[in-house]
C-alpha cells in the first residue's frame, strides 16, 4: 500500500501545475447576463439560430433576429411569440452586402450580444466545384462575420462603456472548422478563418470588456441539413456519417451557456469535446481546471487524431480501389460485348 508521503511526491507536480496555471490562464472568468440586453442572432429565422433566440427570449433577453427572407422572418417571430409571449425585432439583409448589415444594425438598439450564427454549406471535391460556389461559401461565413462585427462593434464598446457590462461576441463555426474533411475544402476554409478571427480579435476588444466565443456544432438536426446529405460526395457520407448529430436546441443550448459563462469555445458534445482538445493550439482559457485537462489531454489525443486520420486514409483508398475496380469491369465488359456482337 502506497505511503502518505509517497502519494504526496505523486501529486505535489500536479498541484504545482494548478497554481501555476490559476495565476497565468487569460482572460479572467466572466458572466455574461443575457436578461434586460439586446441579443442580436443571425441567421435567427430557422435552425439553429431559431433555437438560439427563442431561449435568450425565454431568459428575458431583448432579441433581435436578422436574416435575408422577410417571410421567414416573419414566420420565426411568430414562433418564438407563440413559444415565449415574448416579441422580436427583425432585420432583413444579407450578410455578403456590407451596406445592407449596416444599414440594418444601424436602425437597431446598440447590441449587448451579438451571435453571428449563419452559415452555407455546399459539400463537392475542390476540382468539381465551381468557384461562384466557393466564393458563395467564403463571402456568407467568413466575410458575413466580418460585416457583422465591423458594423456593430463600435456601438456594442460604447454600451459597453457606459453600462459597465461585459458585452459578448459569438461566432459559429463548425467541426468542420477543426479539421478538415473529404468534401469540404471551401467549407472548411471559411470556418477555419472564423478560429483566426475569433483570437485575433479577443486580443482586440479584451480592453473593451467584450468577450469572444467560438462554438464549434456536430451535423445538427437543421432544415439545411437533408439536402446537405444529397450533395455530399460518397467518401464523404464513409468518412462523416449520414445522420444528423445534433438537435439544434442543443446545440443552442450549449452555445448559450458557453456565451453566458464567456467560454472562448465551446464544444458541443463528446466527440467535440476531444476534438477541442487535440487542437487546441495557442486558443486563449479562462478556467484553469480546463486548461490542466488540455495539458494532460493533448498527447493522447494527438495519437487518438493519427488513428482516425489512418481510418480516412484507409476509406479513401479503399474507394478509389473500388471505384478502378468497378471502372475495369465495366470496359471489360463493354469489350465482351462488342466481341460477341
Amino acid at each position: 500500500m502506497a505511503s502518505p508521503f509517497f502519494l504526496f511526491l505523486l501529486l505535489l507536480p500536479f498541484a504545482i501545475l494548478l497554481l501555476v496555471l490559476a495565476a497565468i490562464v487569460r482572460p479572467r472568468p466572466v458572466r455574461i447576463p443575457l436578461k434586460g440586453r439586446h441579443v442580436l442572432v443571425t441567421g435567427g429565422s430557422s435552425g439553429i439560430g431559431l433555437a438560439l433566440a427563442l431561449r435568450a427570449a425565454a431568459e428575458g433577453a431583448r432579441v433581435s433576429i436578422l436574416a435575408r427572407d422577410p417571410s421567414r422572418l416573419q414566420d420565426a417571430r411568430d414562433a418564438i411569440r407563440l413559444a415565449t409571449g415574448v416579441d422580436v425585432a427583425i432585420l432583413a439583409a444579407d450578410v455578403r452586402d456590407p451596406e445592407a448589415v449596416a444599414r440594418a444594425l444601424g436602425a437597431a438598439d446598440p447590441v449587448d450580444v451579438l451571435v453571428c450564427n449563419h452559415g452555407v454549406f455546399l459539400p463537392q471535391e475542390l476540382e468539381r466545384q465551381s468557384l461562384e460556389d466557393v466564393r458563395f461559401m467564403v463571402e456568407v461565413n467568413l466575410m458575413g462575420t466580418f460585416h457583422l462585427i465591423k458594423a456593430a462593434l463600435p456601438a456594442m464598446k460604447q454600451r459597453a462603456k457606459e453600462s459597465g457590462l461585459p458585452g459578448s461576441v459569438a461566432i459559429m463555426s463548425s467541426q468542420a472548422g477543426q479539421v478538415g474533411v473529404y468534401g469540404y475544402a471551401a467549407y472548411s476554409a471559411s470556418k477555419f478563418g472564423l478560429r483566426g478571427l475569433a483570437e485575433a480579435l479577443q486580443h482586440e476588444v479584451i480592453a473593451d470588456n467584450i468577450h469572444i466565443t467560438l462554438v464549434f456544432p456536430p451535423d445538427t438536426d437543421t432544415p439545411g441539413l437533408a439536402e446537405e446529405h444529397k450533395r455530399r460526395p460518397e467518401i464523404t457520407k464513409l468518412i462523416a456519417g449520414s445522420q444528423g448529430g445534433m438537435k439544434a436546441d442543443d446545440v443552442a443550448k450549449k452555445a448559450l451557456n458557453g456565451i453566458k459563462s464567456g467560454q472562448f469555445v465551446v464544444a458541443c458534445n463528446f466527440e467535440g469535446y476531444l476534438l477541442y482538445v487535440a487542437t487546441v493550439g495557442l486558443s486563449p482559457q479562462r478556467s484553469c481546471l480546463m486548461a490542466f485537462v488540455e495539458i494532460l489531454g493533448v498527447g493522447f489525443m494527438r495519437f487518438v487524431g493519427l488513428c482516425y486520420q489512418w481510418s480516412w486514409f484507409t476509406s479513401i483508398e479503399k474507394w478509389h480501389a473500388k471505384t478502378k475496380s468497378d471502372l475495369l469491369r465495366e470496359r471489360l465488359l463493354t469489350i465482351s460485348t462488342q466481341c460477341v456482337a
